[in-house]
Order: C-alpha cells, then structure tokens, then sequence
C-alpha cells in the first residue's frame, strides 16, 4: 500500500478515531488536546518539547504579543491571522499563516469522469466541508459536463448524514455557520443558480446540512467568491481549459487546487500555472497528511509553510558560522588602491568564469599581484587549490 494511499485514508478518519481512549476520556474540543499532549509523553516526548495550553482570546493575544516566543505557527480565518501578524509584528517575531481557502477544481474534457465525480464528491463534503482545503468550487468544459454532473448527483446522494448509527458526514460546529452556508446558497439561488440536490437544512435536532450541489453559477455569487466552509459544491460550466485556469486563479485565496485530466501535457500546465501552494492532478488536499509534503498557500491563504523539510526549517533559525585559519591581511581588505582594482579585475573570472581556460589563465594572472602573496605563501597555495578549482 503505497503511503499515498494511507494518507488519503487516514484524513478521511475522524481525529477522535486515531485512538479509542481520546474518544472515551475526551468530553470537550480541550479535553481532546490535552488527551494528544499527554499521548505525546507516552510516545516518550522529553518534557517541555510539546506543551499545551488552551487559553481563551484574551490570553491567546498575550502570548502572541510576548517576546519570548520565537515563533508562531497559527492556523484559522483570514481576519484572524492578520491580526496574529499584526500583534506579532510588534515584536518581529515570524509568523507562519494557515489560513482559508476557495479551492478550485478542473475537470478537462479528457478526464476519467467517474474518479473526478468520486474524488471531487468527497473533498467537497469531507467533515461537511469544514477543511480550509475543501473543493469550494468546480470548471468543467463543456464537452463533458453533463455527463460529469449526472456522476456528481448520483454520488452526492449516497452520502449520509450521520446519526446513531454511524453514517459519511457530521454536522457543522457552529450554528453561526450554518447561517453562512445558508446565505451562500440563497444568493446565489438569488442570481439565477440552481440547486440540484440538497440546499435545505435538515429537521431535528444538529448542525447538519445537506450535501449541496448548485449549477448555473459565475463570480457574481458569494458562493464562488467567498469561503463558504460548508457542504456545498458549486459547479461552473467552461468552454475551455484556458477559461478554467483564469477563473481559478480569479480568488484572492490560493491554498490547494486540483485538476483532473489524462494528459500529462495539461497535468503540466495545471501545475504550472494554477496559482496556489499545493496543486494536485486526479486527487485533491490528500498531500496534507504526506509527512515529506510542503503544506501552505499562496495569497490571501498565508504565508510560510508546514511539514516536510520546508517545514522543518521553518522551525530553526540559521546561522552560518566561519573560521579562518589563514595568515595574513584578506585580499579584500585595504587599501584600495590601482592594485586593488587590478586584482578584482582577475578575481571575479579567476573564480567564476563559465569558461574553464578563461578561469585557469585568471587564476594564473592573480600570481603577478603582491596583494595574493600576502595572502597565500607557495605552500598554502598548494593547500587551496581544490578551491580554486
């Protein structure tokens, strides 16, 4: 099983389902963390490495604002994370932003429609779209539309929402977005979009809103503008691959995007030319659980980066470090004077030249000038001259 594989499985599990004594201890979204920190200890994490404190806003701008952090890594909505940077910027301390997401999808006339329908259908409604990588909206070409949009409806209506007895989607966190997913889908059912499936919220009691699929849409509606955070798929009928890549990257946000095609030619230009910080071809937002992945975006959707080696150094400060050994004065310091232009004059090709003959003969020329003497005697020369070469 490929780790491809096992990553696109594991996001699909729910957090609390990593491990059945969090879901037996954990009561409260805190009590979860703090039931991770103390997994954390057992895994043998030496003290101190990993802390958790759960604090509410007041304390959380203190902490940021304190200039005994090194760094702050946060995760959450545009207009908080500007704040975040903003208190941080008091201090100068650096900031990696996570933030929201509009995230595209295309489907190119070449497409294996039925992996499209299935793998579109669960990025859009996967935790009932509450991932700041869900597929928020999608460009199909015309050619195919109809046929992809009949594989969407009929695998939208197989997922459940979930009760006693277990099913595919939840509900959502807050009521207050509930009402958001609701405002989206009345403006644009307002400006002439159409609901296929879904768009009424369910009776009983639960956050829960249907999965929603919507057509007839264009830039004109929140729903294709702003992040909706729900379970609703927004579908945008194009006449060509070039439209789809320009309405994709018509968003201030640019986190993940996804194309679907077969051609590696088009796979290439999808992931040359969409504007965000992870690109996916015939799969979507999977690569956040690929430990050596980069995860971060572009725009409006942050700054810096998480996981993999780019997100390791994020962690650390460099330091480049130096110790010469060497007698005598360096052959930059002064006086700068006729020899000293002279010198340069050799030095730059002596060390950079493309042309190997051109940097040999620099080289010999640096041995007219006292300046190098000074610097070098015949026995360090020989020592050195790997680096000249």
């Amino acid at each position: 099983m490929s780790r491809r594989l096992i990553a696109s499985l594991l996001l699909s599990l729910p957090l609390l389902a990593v491990d059945p004594t969090i879901l037996r201890r954990a009561r409260t979204p805190a009590e979860v963390v703090d039931r991770l920190g103390a997994l954390a200890r057992q895994a043998g994490f030496p003290e101190g490495v990993l802390n958790v404190v759960v604090v509410d806003d007041v304390v959380a701008a203190s902490l940021v604002e304190d200039p005994r952090v090194g760094k702050i890594i946060f995760t959450g909505s545009g207009t908080t994370g500007r704040k975040v940077m903003a208190a941080a910027a008091r201090n100068l301390t650096p900031v990696v932003l996570e933030l929201g997401g509009k995230d595209p999808a295309i489907v190119c006339r070449d497409a294996d429609l039925d992996r499209a329908a299935k793998g579109i259908v669960w990025a859009a409604f996967l935790n009932a779209g509450q991932t700041c990588a869900s597929v928020e909206r999608v460009y199909v070409e015309r050619p195919v539309a109809e046929a992809f949009l009949a594989k969407v409806l009929e695998e939208t209506r197989t997922v459940r929402l979930a009760g006693v007895q277990g099913g595919d989607m939840g509900p959502l966190t807050l009521e207050r977005q509930r009402r958001v997913v609701e405002e989206h889908v009345a403006d644009a059912v307002a400006k002439g979009a159409r609901v296929l499936v879904g768009g009424t919220k369910p009776e009983g009691p639960g956050l829960f809103y249907p999965p929603t699929v919507l057509v007839d849409v264009n830039h004109t509606m929140t729903v294709m503008r702003d992040e909706t955070f729900g379970p609703v798929l927004p579908v945008m009928v194009v006449d060509s691959l070039d439209e789809a890549i320009r309405l994709a990257n018509d968003s201030p946000y640019g986190l993940t995007a996804s194309g679907w095609t077969r051609s590696e030619e088009t796979a290439r230009r999808l992931q040359r030319e969409l504007a965000a910080g992870v690109v996916s071809i015939n799969d979507h937002a999977s690569s956040y659980v690929e430990p050596g992945a980069p995860w971060g975006g572009v725009k409006a959707s942050g700054v810096g980066r998480i996981h993999g080696l780019l997100g390791l150094r994020e962690m650390v400060q460099p330091k480049y470090v130096s110790l010469d050994r060497g007698r005598g004065p360096e052959l930059w310091w002064y006086p700068y004077d006729a020899e000293f232009a002279a010198f340069l004059s050799r030095a730059v090709p002596a060390l950079y030249s493309t042309s190997l003959p051109r940097r040999l003969a620099a080289q010999l020329g640096l041995l007219r000038f006292a300046r190098f003497w000074r610097r070098f005697g015949p026995w360090r020369l020989l020592a050195n001259l790997d680096k000249l070469f």
